[in-house]
This record gives structure tokens, sequence and C-alpha cells, in this order.
């Protein structure tokens, strides 16, 4: 573990001699205040906030709300805060991976105040408004927090609350963030109306500034399940792009713009933040897996109000999976391939796609795809098999900038699944080391290809190859709808159109 830590730089507060050493915790004095400015503290009490430390797990509440009082628009203005996003994240260095989980923001709750008063029926994201009204500036990040801590009996080792406006800051920092966005996003708001605008084509892209803001937020015709889903895709491409070799350096470039962005539960300490980088270097490279949360139903109505519900039983295999979980992928070679069956015996010869829910595509997509392929200086490939609901979206080429601003040619075929977040995507780019490879889990040679699969516990979210100077890959749909073998038989019917 230490062999980790020292790699990640922090180390050297520990380790240096002398006056190199005041130096370096002068700097970390430093950056701790600027990222945990003493103003901006959230007082919980020590039934909800466990500290614990050493190298023990951890879990953390992530905030984001909608506290927008010196906004431009006027609804924003007047309109209460909410927490928009309930995010959890568990740090288990022990663990194969890193755990996140979303709260469903209408999931329906009792929110107890500290004075007692009960209010019921309420979505979970009201406790934060509740207790905005109540106890101002950090009351609504402590009842947030008080209502998840008693509806799924976790102690949390820390509590950030994050602002939208803070968010765009912070992505600014870090010089924006790749993003795969999986299908079209557009929507011109109306007078009077609670949507942002928003025009992204699909594709790997770079989204800054408001870009990203909107995609993240973005529900216009999204239930609260899939928004959810895009929320962890987008944290996934973000932690993507933070190095572990220079986690003192990262945290040194958006320190201003975090202490502007966050107020936490977190002291202003040099140690504190040793701590917590030393954490987080632990499992950075470990890969970060989307726990689903279990529920009953997501359209309980009550009062004329739709509620997402969920047992006791179901929140408890939620949270045991979120604090426990480990699972990884297992390859089932198989049914890894599209080649014709065989004669004769055995697994192989009585494989055939549709067994698994994949049948040819059509003519007309592969046309299109042809069509726009026109520009692209390389191979554009196109699958032979795709999932039976699935259609197509059209082809779109188009190029984008590296971080050394270095142009490459890309291609992105769309397929629809299902109208919830549904989209799956195929893909390829002249740039052949992208952040979207950067935690790869493992690799497969399969029928003359070798695969890089990057998993989310048990589920297969992208697989990617190279060939001839390209990369490729086809990416599961936000919710990870299309299964395991489903994933591998369309990159393996992917080849080259002619």
């Amino acid at each position: 573990m230490w062999k980790r830590f020292l790699i990640g730089g922090v180390a050297i507060v520990l380790l240096s001699g002398g006056a190199t050493a005041t130096v370096a915790l002068n700097k970390v004095t430093t950056i701790a205040n600027e990222v945990f400015p003493g103003a901006n503290r959230i007082h919980a009490p020590q039934s909800v906030i466990a500290e614990a430390y050493g190298g023990a797990p951890q879990t953390f509440l992530l905030i984001g709300s909608d506290k927008r009082a010196l906004s431009k628009d006027q609804f924003d203005r007047e309109d209460p805060p909410h927490s928009d996003t309930l995010l959890l994240v568990h740090l288990d260095p022990n663990l194969g991976q890193t755990s996140v989980l979303s709260i469903p923001r209408d999931l329906l709750v009792t929110i107890t105040t500290p004075s007692g008063q009960v209010y019921y029926p309420q979505k979970v994201n009201a406790a934060y408004t509740i207790g905005s009204y109540m106890k101002g500036n950090d009351g609504g990040a402590r009842l947030a927090a008080e209502t998840l801590e008693h509806l799924l009996s976790i102690k949390f080792n820390g509590v950030i609350d994050a602002t939208f406006k803070g968010f765009i800051e912070v992505v600014d920092s870090l010089g924006c963030v790749y993003v795969n966005v999986d299908h079209h996003y557009y929507h011109s708001p109306i007078e009077g109306e609670n949507y942002s605008a928003i025009n992204l084509q699909p594709g790997y892209q770079k989204l800054c500034y408001e870009n990203a803001l909107s995609y993240v937020r973005y529900r216009h015709d999204d239930s609260d399940f899939v928004r959810v889903a895009r929320q962890q895709d987008f944290i996934r491409s973000l932690r993507e792009q933070v190095s572990p070799t220079n986690l003192l350096g990262e945290i040194d470039t958006v320190s201003k713009a975090v202490g502007r962005a966050i107020t936490t539960t977190f002291p202003a300490s040099a140690s504190e933040l040793i701590k917590l980088a030393k954490l987080i270097v632990f499992s950075q490279e470990k890969p970060l897996r989307q726990v689903k949360f279990r529920f009953a139903t997501d359209n309980t109505v009550i009062g004329g109000v739709d509620y997402v519900t969920a047992t006791p039983q179901e929140i408890h295999e939620t949270v045991e999976d979120f604090l426990h979980g480990d699972q990884h992928v297992a390859v089932p070679h198989h049914l890894a391939s599209t080649a014709p069956p065989r004669h004769g015996h055995g697994p192989q010869a009585s494989f055939t796609p549709a067994a698994i829910g994949l049948y040819p595509t059509s003519s007309s997509g592969r046309s299109e795809a042809f069509s726009a392929a026109v520009g692209v200086p390389f191979p554009v490939i196109y699958p032979g098999l795709q999932t039976g609901p699935a259609t197509t979206q059209g082809t779109r080429a188009f190029t984008l900038e590296d971080p050394s601003h270095h142009r490459h040619h890309a291609f992105v075929e769309v397929f629809q699944q299902n109208t919830q977040g549904g989209y799956y995507d195929i893909e390829g780019m002249d740039w052949t080391d992208p952040p979207v490879i950067a935690h790869v889990n493992q690799e497969v040679s399969l029928g003359g290809r070798r695969y890089m699969f990057v998993d989310d516990g048990s589920a297969i979210h992208l697989i990617a190859w190279r060939e001839g100077g390209v990369l490729y890959w086809v990416n599961n749909t936000l919710r990870e709808d299309l299964t395991n073998p489903q994933m591998i038989n369309i990159a393996q019917s992917a080849h080259a159109l002619h």
C-alpha cells in the first residue's frame, strides 16, 4: 500500500526531511485551507459522521444541490434549494472496486427533523429543502445526511455539498472532461420551463462549462434512474482523467475552485488532506462499480404525486451490495463467437446469435454508415449483429482534439435499445489511447482480436480493441441493458465497410 502512496506523490510530506518536509507540509496545508475553507463547514452530528482512517474503508455522501441565489434565471433564484443528486461513494483498499450508489431523488421516505417534526410522505430530495428552511446554510446537507443515515443505517465518513455553479468551475479548472455522449441531446426551453437548453451530438467529446452541467442535469425525457446512470457515467469519465501519479498536483490545480464549490464536514488540515489523498490513490486504479438501487415500483401515486418505493429488504440488499460487493466479469468464452457453427457436437455447434437476442443489422443502417464514412481517413466498421429491440439512430463522423491539441478523426454509430436511456454505440477514432480506456480491467484474445474490457462490477461497460492504428469500441447503454454475451458478440460482428 505504501508503494502506491509513494507513487501518488503525497508521501513526500511524510518522508522528506528537515526544511524540505516543512516546505512540503506548508504547501499541503495551503491546499487544505483552499479545499476545505473554514467558512464552508457542515456541522453534522456525530450520530451521522464517523471518522475512521488508517486504511479503513470509508463511505462519503456527495450532494449536488441547486442553490442558485445568484442565477440569472428568476425561477432558479426564487425556487427553494433541493438535493438534485445524492451519491454515495465507498472506498475500500481491500476490495477490487470502488463502489458508487445513487439514491433516486423521488424515493419515498419519512423525514424527521432534529426537533422531532415528522414529514410524510416526502421525496428524499425534500430533506435538503426542509433543512435549508430550518437551519440555513448547512441545514440542508445536515438533514439530508440524517435522513439517509436513518434510511440506510450507514454512517458517513464525510459529507460534501457541491453547487452547480461550483461544478462548472471545477470542470473548467480540470480542463474540461472527455465524455462518451450516448445520443443526440437537444432541448430548447420555452418561457417558464425548468429545463436547461442543450444541444449535444453523440460521440466521444470534450464537455466544458455549461455543456457539462446541462449533460449531467438533463432530465427532459428521461427517468430519474437514467439521469442517475448518466451522472455515474460522468463521474467515471472524470475519474479516468485524474492521474494517481500526480494526485497532489491535480488537487492543487482545482483546490480554489473546489473550495468555492463545496461545503463539507472535513476540517482544513494537512493531515486530513493526506489521509484522504492516500485512500484515493489506493482506490484510483480500481474499477468504478455502479451499484443499482433496488426498488419495488417507480410510479407509486400518493396524493397525486409519483414516488419510487423500496421495501426494507430491498434497501438492505442494496446497502449490502454497496458496502461488501466485489463482483467481476467472467468472459463467457463459449458464447464469444459469431462464426458459423461447426458441424458436430458441443456448445459452438448449437450456438446462434438469436439465442442471446441478437439479429442481423439492416442494410439501410449499413448504407447510411457507408455514406457518413466518406470523410473518415480510416476503415469505418459496422456491426453485423444488433439487439432485437434496437433501431439505428444514424452514423456521425466528426473530429476532436486530444489534451495536446492534436486533432483526430472519429465516428459513432448509435442504436436505440429502449426509450429509457437505452442507447448503445459503436465508435472508432485514430486517437488510440484516450481516457475512455484508462481503466481496462482485463484483456482477452477472441477470434484474432485482442479485446480490452472495462467492466462495472459484473457487467461489461465497454469493449475496445486496436486495429490498424485505430481504436474501436462498443459502449453499453447508460443503464447497461446489454448482457455480456451481447456486448462480446456485437464487438466480434463489427467489421470494416466495403
